[in-house]
């Protein structure tokens, strides 16, 4: 099951970066109108009938309104109808990766494969999310910022440690922030020669949100790592980077939004160090021999 799981990654991994109506209207899904989540359950749950149908016709089985429709496939993303209706008919012809419940009556086994099958699923999902010009652009600005700060608490704070030892690395004046008074205060000292990213997977954390709110307002470039497109947090960032997994189904969520939140984090970190081949290299030997130095084991007395 896992070997067919990884070729099934392998080969979606290779395709165009093409986020698919069930992933959209995932990520939108939290800030739907309860109309418009209504519209969303049934297409969830009609996926095969939904090409068949014209607009009309889907509004009528949904029971909803002809402009319900129309205002849906634009808060998910399309420019009209007729493209969601085109991606529906593309996503249904695809081979999806089908993602399994757990159950009480799962073997040892199952669950072990289960839970490797929730990683993967969420890292294909989120490399169909993953914008590459968005993902340049950021690692551009990270490049020339004076100073990036990376704000998030809780599991998420903890990300953004990570996020910052891995800027730091590069040579990238870094910071991560996991107090909330230290995050009013990192945030009101930017400007806009700064990059600040927030961490959050519900993009709910009032904390997080408000520090990227204070340091846009400061000038700053702000960034989004979310799992929710309309979330508050990505609603105040200039730009979002999203993850993608099935947590209405895996009641491990902040284990597995942690998987996808790392490799976008470590996306960021090559992107930026092929940007400074030259000094990456210098401060990886110079880091790796410090450390090498610190952490040899010293010899043992002789008894």
């Amino acid at each position: 099951m896992v070997a067919n799981l990884k070729d099934k990654l392998s080969n979606r991994v290779g395709t165009s970066p093409i986020a698919t109506c069930s992933l959209r209207i995932r990520s939108h899904y939290n800030a739907l109108s309860p109309v418009q989540k209504k519209l969303a359950d049934y297409i969830t749950a009609s996926r095969e009938a939904v090409p068949a149908l014209d607009l009309k016709q889907l509004a009528t089985k949904a029971r909803v309104s002809s402009a319900t429709v129309t205002r849906f496939c634009r808060t998910i993303g399309f420019a009209s109808f007729h493209e969601f209706k085109i991606a529906s008919a593309q996503e249904l012809v695809s081979v999806p990766l089908v993602f399994e419940d757990f159950d009480p009556s799962d073997d040892d086994e199952s669950r072990v494969s289960k839970v490797f099958a929730a990683y993967i699923q969420s890292l294909i999902d989120t490399r169909a999310m993953v914008s590459i010009p968005n993902l340049v652009e950021l690692a551009d600005r990270i490049n020339r910022a004076r100073q990036v700060s990376v704000f998030g608490v809780g599991s998420s704070g903890s990300m953004a440690v990570v996020a910052s030892h891995r800027l730091a690395l590069l040579g990238v004046p870094c910071q991560a922030h996991t107090d909330p008074y230290e995050q009013t205060i990192a945030a009101a000292l930017l400007t806009g020669q700064d990059v600040a990213i927030g961490i959050s997977h519900s993009g709910t954390s009032r904390i997080t949100v408000d520090a990227i709110r204070l340091a846009r307002k400061q000038g700053a470039f702000t960034v989004a790592i979310t799992n929710h497109a309309n979330s508050p947090l990505a609603r105040v960032a200039s730009m979002s980077m999203l993850t993608s997994l099935h947590e209405k189904k895996v009641h491990v969520a902040s284990l597995t939004s942690r998987v996808a939140q790392l490799t976008l984090v470590d996306c960021l970190y090559i992107t930026v160090a092929a940007r400074n081949e030259k000094r990456f290299t210098m401060l990886a030997g110079l880091i790796e021999k410090e450390l090498r130095e610190k952490l040899r084991e010293f010899p043992r007395p002789i008894k």
